[in-house]
């Protein structure tokens, strides 16, 4: 889904691999060559028939039952023993079946824009669970969301995004795997108080902030020592002179995303940007001119327009 590959290969380095075998979306096709089906994209009009036929399909590895207005998962869910990676975006679920235990090699769950207002504990039992969507669940409580998701082990990508967050629980802290957070579209977040919090996770590499509508990045950002990725897109009143300032104070970044920022000019002084591998500057109003005198500031840098 990203469009650059260098920014993929950085920005999913940590994620787990996704299949690209040939997807199935028909019960029918499905069970003519069962052992070939590892990819099956649900057809909301056949959730009956894909339950009935759940044990004729053991080896698939991705399911999604995407907008179908879901209030509980498929049943027999739990004999896709293989599955990997659990797509159920989009319905309207509160809960999940506990006998989801018995998906151990799951890694990927995606349970964006649903009702959840308790985290399932069941997730905790999943040993090989690694990253989790709760994107646009805004009745989700999330101080006891986090305490159900430090006792996830191997929790290491985790979307917070749309979700109306004002501040991150202090508990949070307690995440010590979490290597990539996305906090897209959280306009009232306290980012000084979200920095302050975010610098006890010593692991967290990858930090999403698009859509937050701020005009700068608090000081404090400087406290995220080990941050390698930021994604600043649509944020249009971005003081971008101030940015560059303050990114001086992350040493160790190494790609930015400044999409649809309605950018026109860079500082004359980029200093704060000379230790970027790939910055992203697409979508904005450069004139041929500031792009040339950009790249040229920044030689060792993948610049993006």
């Amino acid at each position: 889904m990203r469009k650059f590959m260098l920014i993929i290969l950085f920005l999913i380095s940590l994620h787990p691999a996704y299949t690209q075998n040939k997807e199935y979306s028909s019960v029918n096709v499905a069970i003519k060559n069962p052992e070939k089906v590892t990819s099956f994209n649900l057809n909301c009009e056949e959730l009956e028939r894909f339950s009935s036929n759940i044990e004729k399909l053991p080896n698939i590895k991705s399911l999604y039952v995407v907008d179908c207005n879901l209030k509980e998962i498929p049943e027999g869910i739990a004999k896709l023993t293989k599955l990997t990676l659990l797509n159920v975006e989009g319905n309207n679920l509160i809960s999940l079946p506990k006998e989801l235990i018995k998906l151990d090699k799951l890694s990927v769950i995606n349970l964006r824009e649903n009702q959840f207002v308790a985290l399932p504990k069941v997730l905790m039992s999943l040993p090989n669970l690694r990253e989790i969507d709760l994107a646009e669940n805004p009745k989700l409580n999330f101080p006891k969301a986090c305490q159900v998701l430090s006792e996830i082990k191997n929790l290491d990508f985790l979307y917070f995004s749309s979700n109306n967050l004002k501040e991150i629980p202090d508990n949070f802290t307690n995440l010590k795997k979490l290597q990539e957070l996305h906090l897209k579209d959280n306009p009232e977040l306290n980012l000084v108080q979200t920095f302050d919090v975010l610098s006890k996770i010593e692991s967290l590499r990858i930090l999403a902030l698009s859509d937050n509508d701020f005009y700068v990045l608090p000081k404090n950002v400087g406290s995220l020592k080990n941050l390698e990725g930021l994604m600043l897109d649509n944020n249009p009143n971005l003081l971008i002179t101030k940015l560059v300032s303050e990114l001086e104070r992350l040493p160790n970044l190494k790609v930015l995303l400044l999409r649809n920022n309605n950018l026109k000019e860079l500082p004359r002084n980029l200093k704060g940007f000379l230790t970027l591998k790939v910055l992203e500057l697409s979508e904005n109003n450069f004139s041929e001119k500031e792009k040339h005198r950009i790249q040229e500031q920044l030689p060792d840098t993948k610049v993006i327009f």
